[in-house]
């Protein structure tokens, strides 16, 4: 059996970015059952580019993944072009008969350079919360 849960991410402040606007736009979770003793609830996630202008070809790029508060693991993401969307899958592995809503996965867009962190036109885009 699978359940889907849809979290989508408001698009509108991209348009008015006068550069590169990496986001991350949505977030669907399904569960599904197996004869286990443990759940798996698979995250797709997707970024885009919202800005006006395709990101550089040299830009290093992550989405940083916590699980109720401890880093579970990162994903690189490509450069992107003007409204090209990149998405992937993460697992989120529960035990059996764990309360609904009882894990919350926060996912942070990180891009870097030579001189540390560097942000898109949007911060608050960048982030992303959801419960499983």
């Amino acid at each position: 059996m699978i359940t889907l849960l849809v979290a989508a991410a408001a698009m509108a402040s991209g348009a008015s970015c006068q550069g590169a606007d990496p986001a991350i736009v949505s977030v669907v979770s399904a569960k599904s059952m197996a004869a286990t003793d443990v759940n798996r609830f698979t995250l797709t996630v997707t970024v885009a580019n919202l800005g006006s202008q395709n990101q550089a070809q040299n830009v290093l790029q992550s989405v940083t993944i916590v699980l109720d508060g401890s880093k579970n693991g990162e994903k690189g993401i490509p450069p992107l072009r003007v409204g090209q969307r990149y998405s992937f899958p993460y697992d989120v592995i529960r035990a059996e008969g764990t309360e609904p809503g009882s894990t919350t996965v926060r996912l942070h867009l990180v891009q870097h350079s030579g001189s540390g962190v560097v942000q898109g036109c949007d911060p608050p885009n960048d982030r992303y919360r959801i419960k499983v």
